[in-house]
């Protein structure tokens, strides 16, 4: 096999691809084993801690970002679960990162094709090193760009907003303006408690109106029952909530109650 074929191109391609991510995950570790040293030596709470934290953990993290690249991110678009997520990433890593060993090769092979004779020799000694480079400069670039919305820095940003105990207290609220609804329209109209009020009879004293009850189809029943006994809620069939982004998706299983406390 030629030393300057395609083939052995993108085999040095991919071995450069597996020094650098060799590189990556020896020098992670190490740097925070230096901060937990440095933090039981120091104390966590001393400024040559905050500096050291400062100097090594920033480029730790952009080195991880570098490590993961953009394949986290990606797989946020789809409806897996967390440990889906962390095994798939694990997987793909890999391929992310063969595929940039592959490239880094083909565009060496590239490059030096237009070489001849001494050029194509002294080329091939260098051949090494700069393919490392282009897979180092490839990397760097795809981390610059997803960094912002990647798995070290954007989960950091995540509330509780999107949640189950969220959803529940939401169509709690939802039963609280209900029920004040009814006692609303019982001192209007002067029902008896015993009165069943219909969702239309309610409409003038929800807030949104008719849109109360006509939202987004949901497979949520709401119960009005008497005046004088609250309103509740149940799910007549499994109430499915895929992922968004960093956020785990969940599901409300079917026959859940919502009750007013």
């Amino acid at each position: 096999m030629k030393t300057n074929s395609r083939w052995s191109f993108v085999c040095e391609g991919l071995k450069q691809s597996v020094y650098v991510c060799m590189v990556l995950l020896f020098l992670t570790p190490l740097a925070w084993l230096l901060l937990w040293g440095s933090a039981v030596w120091f104390g966590a709470t001393s400024n040559i801690f905050d500096v050291m934290r400062l100097l090594v953990g920033l480029p730790v993290v952009f080195a991880a970002s570098i490590l993961s690249g953009p394949v986290p991110k990606l797989l946020t678009f789809f409806d897996i679960s967390d440990k889906q997520l962390l095994i798939l990433s694990c997987v793909l890593i890999i391929v992310y990162w063969a595929c940039f060993g592959a490239a880094a090769g083909l565009l060496r092979w590239k490059l030096s094709a237009s070489d001849s004779g001494q050029q194509q020799e002294a080329s091939s000694k260098k051949n090494k090193k700069y393919t490392r480079w282009t897979v180092g400069i490839m990397a760097v670039v795809l981390a610059l760009i997803s960094f912002p919305s990647g798995p070290i820095t954007a989960p950091a940003y995540i509330s509780s907003r999107y949640s189950a105990g969220w959803t529940r207290n939401s169509v709690i609220n939802n039963l609280r303006q209900i029920d004040a609804a009814k006692q609303e329209l019982a001192l209007e109209k002067k029902v008896p408690l015993d009165y069943i009020p219909t969702e239309t009879e309610l409409v003038p004293y929800l807030y949104g109106g008719t849109n109360f009850f006509n939202r987004p189809v949901v497979p949520i029943r709401y119960v009005l029952n008497p005046i004088n006994k609250p309103p509740y809620a149940v799910l007549d069939s499994d109430w499915r909530f895929p992922r968004r982004s960093w956020h785990e998706g969940f599901t409300i299983t079917n026959g859940t109650v919502f009750q007013l406390p």
